[in-house]
């Protein structure tokens, strides 16, 4: 509404200061003209006749001409600086046209000459922003999906090489091998099998989720208990038991929640496998289950902690922010895929982490869960 006004109120302007724009050039011009012709003829009556009969009549249209043209060349340069402007957006480029107004200060064409052009520099520039802050996010982005996209490669190429160097073992017809062998090239074989498949259904939850086909099994139960079995479970994981990595339940009494068990199942393991894997030896996880308005299950630990580039891009799809010194058994998707879980329950998921103090995970979900799907 505030540009309608502007431009209401600039269209009235423009056609007032017309009107005596051609009043002023209509009496300057006649005036001119007929000194002029008396100068040269010494005849008044010529120079009357001449400016009320022949001159008078055109004086309007061609005092209309000139304020045209003049009106266009002082308005056009904002308009022509809008357009430079977009057209260098257009490339790429983000930035004003390097334009200066001369002035008596010499400063940098900032703002347009024309108030009804404000908005429109206002909004350019706020656009500017938004496509320079979204050109540097999808720069960094390529560059981790190229990065995760070589290291989804590489941890293909691995247990596909492990699985090729022991089936050539075992089907040499140079060597005799002993049972015991042949068992322990079989588990080698079915292991990095086994990794293969995960790597797989990471990349196809992954896209499941991309296109929207990932519905929910939704039924009621005890939560605590959930959880309870979950860490049951993972606590017979040998990298658990190698790490002497202990797990922790603080919780006082049953939390009936509607949640698909699979799915969650899938989003609370690699969260917990996260502070496995990533943690040193003997360090200490807590999980908490508490119940008010909310359901708040904290998962917190007193390991090594992230600095803040991991904690901002943690649940981020293609970043791995696994150290070097750390071998990589993940495909990166891990912890994007447990927010895409829990956030398909209507649940929020966040972290809190400090260098060599820990780190704690909160996630939240509204106990009515009704409009999951």
């Amino acid at each position: 509404m505030k540009v309608k006004i502007k431009l209401a109120l600039h269209f009235l302007g423009s056609l007032i200061f017309l009107g005596v724009f051609v009043l002023c050039m209509i009496i300057l011009l006649s005036t001119f003209v007929n000194h002029a012709i008396i100068w040269f003829t010494s005849d008044d009556t010529i120079a009357s006749y001449f400016v009320d009969q022949k001159l008078l009549p055109i004086l309007p249209f061609l005092a209309v001409i000139i304020f045209c043209l003049l009106y266009g060349w002082w308005i056009g340069s904002d308009f022509f600086y809008i357009i430079e402007w977009i057209l260098l957006l257009s490339k790429g480029i983000y930035q004003e046209p390097k334009r200066k107004r001369k002035n008596a200060n010499n400063k940098p064409y900032k703002n347009p000459r024309f108030s009804i052009f404000q908005d429109i520099f206002i909004q350019l520039r706020t656009l500017m922003g938004i496509l320079k802050r979204n050109e540097l996010e999808r720069k960094e982005l390529e560059k981790m999906r190229k990065e995760w996209t070589a290291g989804i490669s590489h941890d293909l190429k691995t247990p596909l090489t492990y699985i090729k160097g022991y089936s050539f073992m075992l089907s040499s017809t140079e060597h005799e091998w002993s049972e015991q062998e042949r068992q322990e090239f079989a588990a080698q074989i079915k292991k990095q099998a086994i990794h293969m498949e995960n790597i797989i259904e990471d990349l196809n939850t992954v896209f499941h989720f991309d296109h929207g086909q990932f519905p929910l099994n939704l039924n009621k139960q005890d939560i605590s208990q959930f959880i309870h079995e979950i860490v049951m479970e993972i606590t017979e994981n040998p990298l658990l038991k190698q790490k002497n990595i202990s797990i922790g339940i603080n919780t006082t009494q049953p939390v009936i929640f509607t949640f698909d068990e699979q799915i969650l199942k899938r989003a609370i393991n690699n969260l917990l496998m996260n502070a496995i894997i990533h943690n040193p030896n003997n360090t200490e996880i807590m999980i908490s289950i508490m119940n008010s308005d909310k359901l708040m299950i904290k998962i917190s630990d007193n390991g090594v902690g992230m600095n803040n580039e991991t904690r901002k891009n943690l649940f981020n799809r293609y970043y791995r922010g696994t150290s070097t010194k750390i071998p990589s058994e993940g495909t990166g998707l891990g912890m994007s895929i447990a927010k895409q879980l829990i956030e398909a329950h209507q649940g929020t998921v966040s972290v809190e982490s400090t260098l060599n103090k820990g780190t704690v995970v909160y996630i939240s979900f509204k106990l009515d869960l009704t409009n999951a799907s």
